[in-house]
């Protein structure tokens, strides 16, 4: 618990009594090395906090005919995995594969919400390191987003300029 206190991105701030209620609602999993924690789309009733291992969060894409996973971000040890769970509509914004054995704790969505409620100081800390992990997701996708708009148009002006030279 204690690596897991020091380590974990949403538990800054908690008091020790804090964690203990915290972890207190939570559920151990274990995870194969390519097991899928959750998938796009899915419903998002469960939040995770990984313990050991290493979770790749991945966005499923169309290339050469095959749908592949591609790896937005990586996730290790005391970071959080589905915040979705906690944002309406609750659906999963990108899915999660274990890439080695792995450990995540497990929180239902409802459970949280009732320590919550029980605790309001406890969950504006929380929703605070949530709301710069969505923030910070947010700006992930959003240079991916820009680099490959970039690449786009510079292929599309290139097109364009090798149409318009006068040997065409």
């Amino acid at each position: 618990m204690d690596a897991l206190w020091s380590q974990g991105e949403l538990f800054a701030g908690l008091s020790r009594e804090g964690l203990q209620k915290l972890l207190a609602t939570g559920r151990l999993r274990a995870l194969q090395a390519d097991e899928y924690l959750c998938l796009l789309g899915d419903d998002a009733s469960d939040f995770y906090v990984l313990v050991k291992g290493q979770v790749d969060l991945c966005f499923p894409m169309r290339l050469g005919g095959a749908v592949k996973d591609v790896t937005v971000e990586s996730v290790g040890p005391g970071q959080a995995v589905g915040w979705s769970a906690l944002v309406k509509p609750h659906r999963f914004t990108l899915s999660a594969r274990a890439i080695e054995p792995s450990e995540v704790i497990r929180f239902a969505r409802r459970d949280l919400l009732e320590l919550f409620k029980a605790e309001p100081e406890m969950g504006y800390a929380f929703f605070t390191k949530v709301s710069e992990i969505v923030s910070t997701r947010l700006h992930t996708f959003q240079a991916l987003w820009v680099r490959e708009l970039q690449r786009a148009l510079e292929a599309e002006t290139q097109r364009q300029a090798e149409r318009s030279s006068p040997s065409h």
